[in-house]
């Protein structure tokens, strides 16, 4: 039992005190997305949080400039683009940033850490694009690029169990747990980060969300998820038909707004990805 990585995993251990090393954003991140949840933050002191990383910084900074802002005036200086992005967009960049920074490792999350974060980023973009006529859509941003998280948390403890058990932990283990246990360790590993608790429905239910206390965010990030199914971010892409899919419609999905998402998701994903991935 003691070198049965299913087991482990399914008993819950792996989540006490000293049991493995869980994924964890910098401290100064999680620093910067519990401030820019406050309304009443001044841009100038998210500014001053940003320029401590030099990196982060420059991610704000190209976001700023990117297609995706839609302006043609050049931004150089942090504190215009945390004006021109707002606190809640500087917020979403840095924590994909960092995301993309720490979590993609090919020694620790093989070729799958680059895809998962890839697909995480372009289901965050469509989250908050379903989500503008609510008034949510920063937040369903944030909702979108965490709610696979549970997979990258589970990828690292795989690599980690293997350190001590080399035959252990085998893809078809690894992908067995992923299938069955990545929204809820998602969920967990979410609450770790401190994020919002408003974020763990869409994490923990966003493939069962009439299990959901609050179906709307649900709803949107299950949208998403196969909408960056459907246009193969981070995946190949399904061709699977979507508007008889009853959540889709709840989510706002008609035949005119995916023809509208169709002929924009593609580019805005391309233009947020390369801001935002460091060259």
């Amino acid at each position: 039992m003691a070198n049965d990585w299913t087991a482990w995993i399914h008993s819950g251990d792996w989540a006490n005190e000293g049991q493995a090393k869980i994924p964890m954003l910098p401290a100064h991140v999680r620093e910067l997305a519990e401030m820019a949840f406050d309304p009443e933050v001044s841009v100038k002191r998210i500014a001053a949080a940003v320029e401590t990383d030099p990196v982060l910084a420059m991610q704000v900074i190209r976001m700023s400039n990117s297609a995706a802002s839609a302006s043609a005036t050049e931004i150089k200086d942090i504190t215009a683009a945390v004006t021109r992005l707002g606190t809640q967009t500087v917020r979403n960049v840095v924590v994909a940033g960092c995301l993309n920074a720490q979590l993609v490792d090919p020694r620790i999350y093989g070729s799958h850490g680059r895809q998962v974060v890839d697909h995480c980023l372009g289901t965050a973009i469509l989250a908050s694009s379903l989500a503008q006529r609510h008034g949510t859509s920063g937040e369903m941003f944030l909702g979108g690029l965490l709610h696979d998280i549970g997979k990258l948390l589970i990828l690292k403890l795989a690599h980690d169990f293997r350190q001590q058990y080399p035959e252990s932990a085998t893809p078809e283990e690894v992908d067995s747990i992923i299938a069955s246990r990545h929204p809820q360790m998602g969920g967990w590993l979410a609450g770790r980060w401190n994020m919002p608790a408003t974020l763990g429905d869409p994490i923990v239910w966003h493939h069962d969300p009439d299990w959901a206390e609050d179906p709307l965010p649900v709803s949107l990030v299950y949208a998403a998820n196969r909408l960056a199914h459907r246009y193969g971010f981070g995946c190949e892409p399904d061709g699977v038909s979507l508007l008889d899919d009853p959540v889709m419609k709840e989510a706002g999905v008609t035949a005119e707004r995916l023809a509208d998402l169709d002929a924009s998701a593609p580019a805005l994903y391309v233009a947020t990805r390369q801001a935002l991935i460091s060259h």
